[in-house]
């Protein structure tokens, strides 16, 4: 049997290396934030500001696609992990597959859905009649890369799983490379527009899709396609364990749409426009925070299997002092860097300039506080907690912002809008601060089993496999 202390999930964390494990992660994030961003960047600049509002009208129904793809990514990369360090490895093999088969039929049934219904769907997102056949046309050509938009996140996941973070990191530097590449042939060389940008991107996801079916084909360590079995139970169990991140992504595409309806009400296609530049930056922001938290996931999953309950209370410990430190450093680059970032979107000195500056310096409040509450939505899907892991994502993406979003603006006017999102992260944060404190306490309450009785619970595990 390979020795446990093998893997580099068992190694002793200090701050730094711990930063250093999980920078493949964060370096994904932000890769894969920039291209998205990207698409925002040339969507203005070669479009227009009605062309960007229209691909932030449609951006719930996109968003659905990942929201259920980070479900089967981030629950069954713990279930398949797990599987992993109980020595089981061709049932790891064997879920690995499912999921995946999982994540491509989801998103070819999702693209199918929304083609069905596409009408009806564009007038509930709000689609108004400047901007409808800009959605169309958005939305239309991206429907086909859904099932590969599925497989790149799935794939994201396992890279880590398999134990080379940093493979998803190279892919999502090609993708992205890729992506603006072909933003600027398409938007600025042929001049598509639109239409040019959701080209841009399906493609951009269509490779990092096939590079992914090829490294776990040839490549992978420990991860292969192999025959599988419908098991339902499995999926039952990385659905229920991924379902914050369902839960965080649904919120999203929820709030996403009533700040579009509300800012469509008090300020027209330029508040629109506007609400999509801040939560472009809003994703480039907190993309750090969200790459950290899922760089580190595995780390307290495999001690948490392992049960090393003091070092799980000790890397919370660490893990919580360095989103501290990111949390600063995003606010501080919002405050400083707004009107430089914000020029990259659009012109500076016009209208929809002014009211997205004045939004973002309000709106980057919540920068000081979104970190923890993202990292202790995946700490909880690490301990495979999915419900403490849900509670927290509703409380904060969807009942925390809606609530504020329906009442702040009623007194406040727009800038309400603005404040909606750290008036609820103000909230969610006493919830996170009480689920932490009391997991942290029973962790260095509880006893460790001995070297014996984890030498036999290793041997039963592997004497299960089948």
């Amino acid at each position: 049997m390979q020795n446990s202390n093998s893997t580099p999930l068992a190694q002793r964390f200090t701050i730094f290396s711990l930063l250093r494990f999980a920078a493949p992660s964060i370096g994904m994030m932000l890769v894969i934030s920039l291209y998205t961003v990207t698409d925002g960047i040339f969507i203005g600049r070669y479009a227009g500001a009605a062309a960007l509002a229209a691909s932030n009208i449609v951006y719930p129904a996109i968003n659905l696609i990942f929201g259920l793809a980070i479900m089967l990514a981030t629950g069954g990369s713990a279930l398949v992990a797990k599987n992993l360090g109980e020595k089981r490895m061709a049932a790891a093999s064997r879920r690995f597959t499912l999921l995946v088969a999982a994540g491509a039929a989801t998103g070819l049934l999702l693209a199918l859905g929304i083609a069905l219904f596409f009408t009806p769907l564009l007038n509930l997102l709000g689609a108004s009649p400047q901007l409808f056949a800009d959605c169309r046309l958005y939305l239309g050509l991206l429907l086909p890369f859904f099932p590969a938009a599925a497989l790149m996140v799935i794939f994201n996941a396992f890279y880590i799983a398999d134990g080379r973070p940093s493979q998803g990191f190279l892919v999502s530097i090609g993708s992205g490379l890729a992506n603006a590449v072909l933003d600027y042939v398409f938007l600025a060389h042929f001049g598509l527009g639109i239409a040019g940008a959701a080209l841009a991107t399906g493609l951009a996801d269509l490779l990092a899709a096939i590079i992914g079916l090829v490294y776990f084909t040839r490549y992978s360590r420990t991860l292969r396609f192999c025959a599988f079995q419908a098991e339902l139970a499995v999926l039952r169990t990385a659905c229920g364990n991924g379902i914050s991140e369902l839960v965080t992504q649904l919120s999203v595409g929820l709030v996403t749409l009533l700040f579009n309806l509300i800012t469509f009400r008090l300020a027209g296609e330029d508040g629109v426009a506007a609400i999509s530049v801040i939560l472009y930056a809003e994703m480039l922001l907190t993309s750090i925070l969200m790459g950290f938290t899922n760089g580190v996931a595995p780390i307290f999953s495999y001690h948490y299997g392992a049960g090393q309950r003091a070092e799980l209370a000790r890397l919370l410990k660490l893990s919580l002092g360095v989103i501290a430190g990111f949390s600063l450093l995003a606010f501080t680059a919002a405050r400083l860097l707004a009107a430089p970032l914000i020029t990259l979107f659009l012109p500076a000195g016009g209208h929809v300039f002014t009211l997205t500056l004045s939004g973002l310096l309000l709106f980057s409040l919540s920068f000081l506080l979104v970190g923890f509450n993202i990292f202790a939505s995946g700490f909880f899907t690490a301990l495979s907690d999915g419900k403490t892991s849900a509670l927290l994502s509703f409380v904060r993406n969807l009942a925390g912002i809606v609530l504020f979003l329906l009442l702040l603006p009623q007194k406040l006017g727009l800038a309400g809008v603005w404040l909606a999102v750290p008036a609820a992260d103000t909230a969610a944060l006493l919830l996170t601060i009480f689920c932490l404190h009391k997991t942290s306490k029973t962790l260095q309450q509880t006893k460790e089993p001995s070297p014996k009785g984890k030498a036999r619970h290793a041997a039963g595990m592997v004497q299960t496999e089948n």
